[in-house]
């Protein structure tokens, strides 16, 4: 188990960091320098099912936190919907049936996430509104332990308080512009791509997402390219595609 004090002052200064890289890609840093883990995201969501943006550790992370919302399925995204933390002891087990899709994906392509085997999912919420995930990753497998449990949730709650506080503007003071304005990746192009497909082929926007990921899936490519493709009107969704 950690120092919960070394803990707090990690997560401080990384809210209290300069303005690049942002708020979010400082606090996954910070959760790499105060737990036992080898990478960390950052996942903004909405109860919709809009994501607002991916923020990582490395590229590693990054990857891994894409495939899931493409697929539609992985530890984060029950850990967002459950609003319980899940545990995956190894990504790439045979054994592993909860997300058949995203583990037959990553074996396929296990160079992209560069050997991270385990992952920790911790929902961010305040009360019953959730926020967004925090993803813990470690090279080797294995489940955390009860003191590094508890080490990940008051991380996860430091992280919950600092990005919600980043948006509160003490009275008289004049709004900053958030780091939420440029996330980076395009979930605005991914709401857009969606009111698209709907009017395309008449559907309501969870079938149009559905669409988009299985478009994605099937073609091999990271949802938010797909979603820019039909944005820009090179890519047009018809009946046939249903």
């Amino acid at each position: 188990m950690a120092d919960l004090t070394r803990i707090a002052q990690i997560m401080a200064e990384a809210v209290n960091g300069p303005g690049r890289p942002s708020l979010p890609e400082r606090l996954c840093a910070a959760c790499v320098d105060a737990l036992s883990v080898e990478a960390a995201s950052i996942t903004l969501m909405a109860d919709t099912g809009h994501r607002a943006g991916v923020w990582a550790s490395d590229g590693r992370a990054r990857h891994l936190e894409e495939r899931q919302f493409s697929l539609g399925e992985g530890p984060g995204v029950d850990a967002f919907r459950s609003r319980r933390p899940v545990a995956v002891a190894d990504l790439l087990a045979r054994a592993e049936v909860r997300w058949p899709v995203l583990v037959t994906d990553l074996a396929s392509t296990a160079v992209d996430h560069q050997g991270l085997r385990s992952v920790y999912a911790s929902p961010l919420h305040l009360g019953s509104s959730g926020i967004g995930v925090l993803s813990l990753y470690r090279a080797t497998p294995g489940l955390p332990a009860a003191g590094e449990v508890a080490d990940i949730q008051v991380a996860a709650t430091s992280v919950t308080l600092a990005i919600v506080g980043s948006f509160m503007t003490p009275p008289g003071e004049v709004p900053v512009q958030p780091w939420l304005d440029d996330p980076p990746l395009n979930g605005v192009e991914v709401d857009q791509a969606v009111g698209m497909i709907m009017v395309q082929l008449r559907a309501p926007a969870e079938e149009a997402l559905d669409r988009l990921r299985a478009h994605a899936f099937a073609h091999d490519r990271e949802i938010d390219e797909v979603a820019h493709d039909v944005v820009e009107r090179r890519l047009r969704f018809t009946e046939e595609d249903r």
